[in-house]
């Protein structure tokens, strides 16, 4: 957890020198309170009393000073009646929108999300209010202080000349982050801002290939006598997607990925007719099977050159069967569709790897074993075991290599 994850940004001292060099990127769902900056003088800790603006990954952040709203907005914690409590407080505000007439900011700490609007031709800098609590003696109705759309409302006046339209939007925006950065840009005469304020891709598609090595094994009451195990390989190609929650610091994603490899058992085998005497035969079948596999990954070491993580899937299996021949020696005779072989079937993995460069993912995969039948008596031949109770199941070491493309 007290990983490293260097990269290129500068900060601006409180003395308003500009210092170039590294900054330690985190997962900052909340703001920052201070941040590791190295150049070639070393590792240096900085927090708002030492700088007032740093930027890093095209994500900025800026000191401000003064009122800070504390009252609650999750309706589990709501106050009763108006709670317009504030504090005094120094802290990082991570810029959204900017513009030459405004700048939109956001602060998230442990109690809510609250935006801010600087005006830059007075130099100061507002929290945009936005109040929700329970109505006295009404008990669980609640009332809506949208305290932003005046504010926002004057700022359109000083600085928009599309007043009545601008003022429409106002009207029926949310106190959230699409809404706000909207407005905020119009009023600065951008139109609709799509600068990306956080550089990083947050999804990501890729290609690959293993080596399957699939084991067939029989469980319970089973239609043979002793039927051994057996193993096959194959290739198995697939395609995805990954999806990065916070892709400036990559610690978590979320995978989805479509595959397609073959599996087959063939083997010789004693079939069972509750006498001391086995009939011999061959048993067979290939699966063709396309899965889609939804995984989470976690990366313990995460370095831009080097990851190390771990894996976890549940796929969806669709199977096209064939074979699925008994073939009796004695009788010289072939039983189809022996068993009842599932169409489809769950399956979970895990798995652990390495990535190299943000580019060469390399990993191992096991796959948890599964049942690839369905629970009933199987077979054309007559007496076969005394309980349907069994099942054949698949299970799996995968290893192989995936290119993740920019």
């Amino acid at each position: 957890m007290a990983q490293s994850n260097y990269k290129p940004g500068y900060v601006v001292t409180s003395k308003g020198d500009t210092l170039r060099g590294t900054i330690n990127v985190k997962d900052w769902s909340s703001n920052p309170t201070d941040i590791n900056f190295q150049d070639q003088s070393g590792v240096k800790n900085y927090t708002v009393a030492d700088i007032k603006y740093f930027s890093v990954l095209n994500i900025s952040y800026q000191r401000y000073a003064g009122k800070i709203s504390v009252d609650e907005t999750n309706l589990q914690r709501l106050s009763n009646g108006v709670d317009s409590s504030k504090k005094e407080d120094i802290v990082f505000l991570k810029i959204e929108q900017k513009g030459p007439k405004v700048v939109l900011f956001s602060y998230t700490d442990n109690i809510k999300t609250r935006f801010f609007i600087g005006d830059n031709q007075a130099g100061s800098i507002d929290e945009l209010l936005y109040r929700i609590y329970f109505v006295p003696d009404r008990g669980t109705q609640t009332h809506n202080e949208n305290g932003y759309v005046p504010q926002l409302y004057a700022l359109a006046q000083k600085y928009n000349d599309r007043l009545e339209e601008l003022k429409r939007e106002i009207e029926k925006s949310a106190y959230n982050l699409d809404d706000l950065k909207s407005i905020s840009a119009k009023i600065n005469g951008m139109g609709s801002d799509k600068a990306d304020y956080g550089s990083a891709t947050a999804i990501r598609f890729f290609v690959g290939a293993s080596a399957n090595v699939s084991r067939y094994a029989f469980s319970g009451d089973s239609p043979f006598n002793n039927p051994p195990s057996k193993t096959s390989v194959s290739p198995l190609f697939s395609i995805g997607a990954n999806i990065y929650t916070n892709p400036d610091v990559d610690k978590f994603v979320l995978r989805g990925e479509f595959s397609v490899t073959t599996g087959s058992y063939n083997s010789r085998v004693d079939i069972y007719y509750n006498s001391p005497n086995s009939l011999q035969g061959n048993y067979s079948f290939k699966q063709v099977i396309f899965s889609f596999n939804p995984q989470a990954i976690y990366n313990f070491y995460n370095t831009k050159a080097f990851k190390f993580y771990g894996d976890a899937g549940l796929a969806i299996n669709i199977v096209k069967n064939s074979g699925n021949v008994m073939h009796n020696n004695d009788l010289n005779r072939d039983s189809r569709n022996y068993l009842t072989l599932n169409s489809n079937f769950f399956s979970g993995s895990v798995k652990a790897g390495i990535v190299l460069s943000d580019k060469i993912d390399i990993g191992i995969t096991y796959v948890l074993s599964t049942s690839v039948t369905d629970n009933v008596k199987g077979g054309a031949l007559p007496n076969m075991g005394n309980s349907n109770n069994y099942s054949l199941n698949l299970s799996g070491i995968r290893a192989g290599i995936n290119y993740i493309f920019k």
